[in-house]
Order: structure tokens, then sequence, then C-alpha cells
């Protein structure tokens, strides 16, 4: 028995079901993503040594769409078009791909294995028909290679237990009041975040996704006062993850369950 996977599509909070307008969705093909980074060259070892830790790029998929007829015999039973008109659902595809969006398009589904989630993507190019005129396969781009949950995760122990198989590398930790130097570690990797001296009041939020450190009360940037020592701030492995928490205060943090 197969699966039943649910897909929309459509600027973020407004998707559109896509069986409305087709018989079947699925995608095609989804190309492996390539990693981003160097690997520094190494005698003796075959010339090269890799990172495990290296980040991937983003990645393309090919979705194809099965576009809907008013009637199972292929026929417009409405003299306007009805909404299973077979053109009228093509043009309804193409400007939930390709209108005009001022961001990119939200492609989401639901699995049972994976519960709701999302890729945002951009169309690469016109829709291409296959040998059955119903069929088109839309290429897209996904800036973002992993699929992600469509709820967030909040945790405040010292053991940050990420579900799903792909790392998490956009958390948001919030420090609060009540610490000096606050730091957060992460064990395995060594690497931390910390908030260089007295927090002020309400905290501090750093959202390690978006690059930036702002305080709690009022949003003013903070940045002045963020230490890291990596490139990527911190990631968090799928299973668990061992912290340790500095300089008094607590830290909370929370991320989006992300599938490869």
């Amino acid at each position: 028995m197969a699966w039943p996977y649910v897909y929309k599509a459509g600027p973020a909070g407004s998707e559109e079901t896509l069986t409305t307008y087709c018989v079947s969705v699925r995608i095609a093909a989804e190309w492996a993503t390539g990693r981003r980074g160097m690997n520094p060259v190494v005698q003796y070892r075959h010339g090269e040594y890799s990172s495990p830790r290296k980040y991937v790029r983003a990645s393309n998929l090919m979705l194809e769409t099965v576009i809907r007829y008013t009637s199972s015999g292929g026929t417009v039973t409405h003299s306007d078009g009805a909404a299973g008109h077979f053109y009228e659902n093509l043009g309804h595809l193409k400007r939930l791909f390709g209108g005009t969006q001022n961001s990119l398009v939200r492609l989401q589904r639901t699995a049972p294995d994976q519960g709701t989630v999302h890729l945002d993507v951009e169309l690469l190019g016109e829709a291409l028909p296959t040998g059955d005129k119903r069929i088109f396969n839309w290429p897209l781009h996904a800036p973002h290679p992993f699929w992600i949950g469509a709820s967030d995760t909040g945790n405040t122990p010292t053991t940050f237990t990420v579900a799903g198989d792909a790392p998490i590398g956009d958390l948001v930790a919030t420090f609060s009041t009540g610490a000096t130097d606050a730091t957060l570690t992460h064990t395995a990797s060594g690497a931390y975040i910390k908030i260089a001296g007295v927090m002020p009041a309400g905290g501090v939020t750093v959202d390690v996704g978006a690059g930036t450190c702002t305080k709690v009360s009022g949003g003013a940037d903070y940045s002045a006062y963020l230490v890291v020592n990596k490139p990527w701030w911190m990631e968090l492995d799928p299973g668990a993850n061992a912290v340790t928490i500095a300089g008094g205060g607590t830290v909370s943090v929370d991320w989006y369950t992300q599938w490869r």
C-alpha cells in the first residue's frame, strides 16, 4: 500500500492543496546536495582530507504533477471552464509556483514518517510537458537543502534531543537575565555562543540561522557583545546533544526538525 503524501504550495501561510488542481503529485527526482567549504590537501592520504561537519549547499528537485480534467473522460463540462478545466488548472499552478511572488514559494507535504514538512523553493524555468499532455514537470530550486518541520521544538535542559535525520544549523537561543559571560557550549564539537559581560534586562536572543544577536526588550542589536568560536556558530546533530551552560542564568533553545 502506498503512503499518502499530501502536497501544498503557495506563499508561506497561504498554501493551497495541489490535488485541487491535480490528479496526483510526486517528487520525480531530488538531487543530492553538494558541500561547501574546502577539503584541505594532506600528503600520504590520497591528497585530500574532509571534515564531516561541512555544511551542505542548496539542492534542486523535480516536481511531477498530473493536471486534473473536469471529468474522468477528459472533457470540459462547463462552457466557461470549471474548477477542473485542464488549462485553468495548469495556469493556476503556474501562478502558484512562478507568479509575481516577492518571496520564495513554500512547497509543503504531509507524510506518515515525517509529518508536515516544507521547503521554500523557486521555479527555475517553464514547466515541462511530458509524453502525456496532462503531466508536467516543475524544476525547483531550494536554497535551504533540508525539509523543515511545521512546529518548533523548545528545550531548556543540558541535553538537546534532535529528531529528524539532518543537522540543525539555524537554532534560536534565548539567554536569560541575571548572568555574566553567559556561555552555551556544545560538548561534542566544542562550539560555543557567549554573551560577554552582564546580561541586559530582559535577556538576549541569538538567531544562528539569521546570524543576529538582539536584546529581548526592544529588539536592539547586541552583536557587539556576541562571542563565537566556530565559523558556523553552533550545529546540533540528530540524536542527543550534550551542552553546558556557564556564567549563570538559563538558556532556552528552539529549532525546527529537519529531514534530508
